[in-house]
């Protein structure tokens, strides 16, 4: 009988409440926990795949709201409820407060026949009376009064952790704070990056176009393409022949902002999983060497990977620890890239389990590891050479702190604005000093900061 009840639940919802399970209990990423879950079921149909991808974000991007919706009509505590029958509450939850796509009664037999499954009968009267109880009575729910206290409305309306809104509503104000907590709950966009060594933005449009996607061009830069519809890119003949690799378009600024040239020799530290390596690559017109370092082998690997799918030759990759080491120090580099392991602040929408597990000190201790590596590679440049710092992230003390602190401490390098005597599109994205910041609620793409600079 259990078995036939089982078979009730779709696999969209079978694959999300196991991915929220190792997101929560074992500290993975959402989406390569996804991905490795989608592959192991290749034979789900379309919707069932968009419906899990729906369910893992949307469950994890309104934790805090739902939670507090839950509390409305449990007598328990969120906290004090078993992980497992928690995780199917805010699963169920999500769909009544967010979907429209599946009955109430659906929802709530589904939630109920998952906790049977995997707890035991005795516990579905408990889950079975709080989802009807949320699916008779949510549009009812008393939310919090921004007029009352507007950072706890603010962060349970938009489920945020307090400590985030305060900062922002304090950087930022009540307008742009909203709008800011808006955009890191909406999906991100896809972009991707033209493989301009075999062909061109517009034939690459017309092939994805032809594909079924909807696709537009960066307003601010050449060669990245915005696309919009359903299915799986990689699946694409144009992804699987090489004619472009999927890049944020802050992510492809920042290496515009490198300026790397054909013959050069360039070091991206961090480099894997070799997004912007193969960026950097394609600007220098596959010529010169670049030298690609990270930590993690498994990434480096990544990186050979997409290096082999693009046809791109130029590169030298290295599983390297920088704190231990650096890179052929007896040769310096004309440019080098440091993207810096950061916070990711700025790609909340992409991580939505960052949110929950970020704390304010963290900041601080990563500032230390980021100011760290910024050194080390500073010896390595040439005179003459550039050095841009980035992080995805809009937190002073990880972007323009660092670089007033290194700049204090290195007087051999000076601040670079690369606008002088020149106009490009991709310009009106750097502030009053050159450097770049981008933001999820003003630009469409992923907040980054990025300091290009000049070793005298």
């Amino acid at each position: 009988m259990k078995t036939n009840k089982a078979k009730k639940i779709s696999p969209a919802r079978k694959i999300a409440l196991e991915v929220l399970r190792r997101v929560e209990a074992e500290g993975a990423y959402a989406n390569l926990c996804l991905n490795h879950a989608l592959q192991r079921n290749q034979t789900i149909d379309r919707r069932d795949r968009a419906l899990a991808t729906e369910l893992v974000y949307g469950t994890l991007r309104w934790r805090r709201k739902l939670d507090y919706a839950l509390a409305a009509y449990s007598h328990r505590a969120p906290d004090r409820i078993e992980p497992t029958l928690l995780r199917i509450l805010r699963l169920s939850a999500y769909q009544l407060l967010f979907l429209d796509r599946v009955p109430a009664w659906a929802v709530v037999d589904e939630g109920t026949e998952l906790s049977v499954m995997l707890r035991g009968r005795r516990t579905a009267g408990f889950v079975n009376g709080v989802l009807r109880a949320l699916a008779r009575n949510f549009e009812h729910i008393e939310w919090p009064d921004p007029k009352v206290d507007e950072v706890r409305a603010l962060a349970i309306n938009y489920s945020f952790p307090n400590w985030m809104v305060t900062r922002w509503l304090n950087e930022l104000g009540s307008e742009r704070c909203v709008a800011l907590l808006q955009a890191c709950n909406r999906p991100p966009p896809l972009w991707v990056r033209v493989n301009t060594q075999r062909i061109t933005a517009p034939g690459l449009s017309g092939l994805l176009s032809a594909a079924g996607y909807n696709v537009s061009e960066n307003a601010w830069l050449a060669n990245a393409l915005q696309l919009k519809g359903i299915g799986d890119v990689t699946s694409l003949a144009a992804h699987q022949t090489g004619l472009f690799h999927v890049q944020d378009a802050a992510a492809q600024v920042v290496c515009r902002l490198l300026d790397p040239r054909p013959g050069e020799r360039v070091l991206d530290a961090c480099g894997a999983p070799g997004g912007k390596t193969a960026t950097i690559a394609q600007l220098m017109k596959d010529e010169g060497q670049i030298v690609s370092v990270d930590v993690h082998p498994a990434r480096v690997a990544l990186t050979k990977q997409l290096l082999e799918r693009l046809g791109i030759g130029c590169v030298k990759r290295l599983a390297l620890d920088l704190n231990q080491s650096l890179p052929e120090p007896e040769n310096p580099f004309d440019r080098v890239l440091l993207d810096a392991p950061c916070s990711s602040m700025g790609v909340l929408r992409r991580h939505p389990e960052s949110k929950w597990r970020l704390a304010p000190g963290d900041l601080a201790h990563l500032a230390e590891t980021q100011y760290r590596l910024l050194g080390k590679v500073a010896s390595l440049i040439k005179p003459g050479g550039t050095l841009v710092y980035s992080v995805c992230s809009f937190c002073e003390e990880e972007g323009a702190g660092i670089i007033r602190t290194f700049l204090a401490d290195h007087p051999e390098f000076e601040l670079f604005d690369v606008r002088d005597g020149k106009r490009a599109t991709w310009h009106k994205l750097l502030s009053n000093d050159g450097s770049l910041a981008t933001w999820p609620d003003l630009h469409e793409m992923d907040a980054f900061y990025a300091a290009r600079l000049q070793k005298k």
